[in-house]
């Protein structure tokens, strides 16, 4: 696209702006997509057909909504800001196949849908990935992200960008890079260009016995990302008021699939499971105090 083409569809944004006197918040990463082909590219890697339900959120003027209402048997949009949906309304009133939802997406209920697409609002990116993994049975989601952020989705074990989200995240879905966008492509221009992923459920490899000790236990150790695992343990157990000691007797059950000298950075999903599953050992026997309670 040529830099007149930007600025073209720029203009409009800034008419539809004022049209329907919305401020773009900084505060809520708020930005809107000027690209059509760009908009049309990131629905077309979400490959839709007559018999997807398609989630939306944060619609904003419409730009990815028009290209998905074309494939999608029905799209549930969700915008928080009650002007931007009446913009919706008014650009989307020739498809019946359209429902817009007012509302605030961490909090209202999301629709059943088997596919999600959406230019995520940047200032809940991690609350609302979260939501969707946890509460949605989709089959796949076509989500833009910050860049910095999406780096941090699909890091590996051993890398600076490998972290507590990172594990998180990738515990519940598969996920890759499938597109950048740089930041003109969006208007108000932010501060840093995006990338789109896709995001598949989970359904092979390793899954703690409970998953709740495991997202407990992250959230423990992974304050401590350069610390070595036993040192991390170590700190955690002093925090909880428990017997640092502890840390040792984890270890030794682990039977040699971690050692405890590892950097907790370096230690993949396996590992990580393998050391939950021995915490909810303790947790039964009552050397731990149940989180679950």
């Amino acid at each position: 696209m040529s830099i007149t083409q930007v600025s073209s569809l720029s203009d409009d944004i800034r008419r539809l702006l004022k049209r329907y006197d919305v401020r773009p918040k900084k505060k809520r990463g708020q930005s809107f997509l000027n690209s059509q082909s760009v908009a049309r590219n990131i629905v077309d890697l979400a490959n839709l057909s007559e018999r997807d339900d398609v989630l939306e959120i944060g619609g904003g003027f419409g730009a990815l909504t028009r290209w998905i209402a074309e494939r999608a048997q029905q799209v549930y949009v969700i915008e928080l800001d009650p002007r931007l949906a009446n913009a919706l309304r008014d650009a989307l009133k020739d498809f019946i196949n359209v429902t817009i939802i007012v509302g605030d997406a961490l909090k209202i209920d999301l629709p059943n849908v088997n596919k999600i697409v959406a230019n995520l609002p940047y200032s809940i990116s991690s609350e609302i990935t979260f939501r969707i993994l946890r509460e949605l049975n989709f089959e796949e989601a076509i989500l833009t992200y910050q860049k910095e952020f999406a780096k941090r989705l699909v890091a590996n074990p051993g890398t600076p960008e490998y972290s507590r989200l990172t594990i998180n995240v990738q515990y519940y879905a598969e996920v890759e890079e499938i597109l950048e966008v740089p930041a003109n492509r969006f208007y108000p221009i932010p501060v840093v260009d995006s990338m789109v992923v896709r995001m598949i459920p989970r359904r092979k490899g390793v899954f703690a016995k409970d998953s709740i000790v495991f997202h407990w236990m992250i959230e423990g150790i992974y304050p401590y990302p350069k610390k070595t695992l036993r040192g991390a343990l170590r700190i955690w157990f002093r925090n909880l008021r428990v017997n640092k000691g502890l840390a040792d007797e984890v270890l030794k059950n682990l039977d040699g699939v971690l050692s405890g000298d590892e950097r907790l950075r370096s230690i993949g999903l396996e590992g990580l499971v393998s050391l939950a599953d021995v915490l909810l050992m303790l947790i039964e026997n009552g050397s731990i105090e149940d989180p679950r309670v």
